[in-house]
Formats: C-alpha cells, structure tokens, sequence
C-alpha cells in the first residue's frame, strides 16, 4: 500500500506519514543541511538550509569551521617549508657582514662661567629681567655655554631680581 510511484518499492511508515510518495532512491529532492547562527555572542541556534546554501553561507561566515573554501596562509599556501629551511640555513652559513657605526661627538667649547656671568649682568643692567633670560636661552641654543651653566645664570639673575629695588641697586654696585 505505501509503495513508490516511481520503482513500485514499499516507502518507510514514517516517510509516508510525513507526506512522501516517492523511495529515498528515486526522490529529487534535496537533502536538507544546517547551519550555525550567531545573533549575538552567545546563544547560537541551528537553521536548516539546503546544501547548496550550506556551502556558501560557511564560505561567507566568519565562525564557520568548514576549512574547505578558506586559503591557506604563509608557508602552507605554496608548500615553500623547504625552500624556506634553504633560505635559512643560507643565512647561517654565509652572514652578512655588519657595519660598525663610529659615533663622533662634535666638540663643543664653552665660554667660562666668569665670562658668561659677566655678559648676563651687564645684558641685565641694561635690559631687564624677561630680556636676559631670553637671551641666557639664546646662549644655550647657540651652544656658548651649558645646561648647567645655564641654570645657575637664571638663578643668579632671578634672586637678584627678587630682592627689593634698594638692594638690588646696592647689589649692583658691590658687583
């Protein structure tokens, strides 16, 4: 009674129930597949598809374990491994010579200290306080006198300058 149209084979109860009325053998529909699908982290679910969309979907899905339409990268791709070792043990056996760098500090000759401090005071009796520190700022880009020598003219010249105008002008004379 549940026979195929086709062959005249006797079909499963369960493919006949299922509304079937033709074998697995003579069938031409089209065996259904799965694919995994993530709408957020978590939480996967299974959609059935045919295969045919199977296959593209797992070649477009980034979570996708199918490796079948994926490119190999690196040295898997072309089979170089060898070529590779070759390349390698090349280097070992004939090294490159190596450069040696010579630095070569420039050498910079400085004013002395009695020199400079006696440009800054009389740079600062004539101009003012801002001016002399610039120009002290000056003498350092220019490489006249150090970072060290540098520090100690400002601070001459700011305690000078912090003292009241009565002992700066008594200062200046002692000077």
């Amino acid at each position: 009674m549940n026979n195929c149209k086709i062959c005249d084979k006797q079909i499963d109860d369960h493919r006949y129930h299922l509304g079937y009325t033709e074998c697995v053998d003579c069938s031409d529909e089209e065996k259904y597949s799965a694919h995994q699908v993530y709408p957020h982290k978590t939480g996967g679910y299974v959609q059935p598809i045919k295969k045919s969309q199977s296959d593209n979907l797992k070649r477009l899905d980034r979570r996708s374990v199918g490796g079948s339409g994926k490119p190999a990268k690196g040295i898997m791709k072309d089979n170089s491994w060898d070529r590779w070792l070759k390349q390698y043990q090349e280097k070992i056996d004939n090294p490159k010579p190596t450069r040696k760098v010579v630095w070569k500090t420039p050498k910079v000759i400085y004013l002395s200290m009695s020199k400079a401090e006696s440009m800054i005071r009389e740079y600062y009796d004539n101009w003012g306080y801002q001016p002399t520190l610039d120009y002290c700022k000056e003498l350092y880009l220019d490489d006249k006198i150090s970072m060290v020598m540098k520090n100690q003219l400002t601070n001459m010249i700011t305690d000078q300058q912090m003292l009241p105008k009565r002992l700066r002008k008594w200062v200046q004379k002692i000077t």
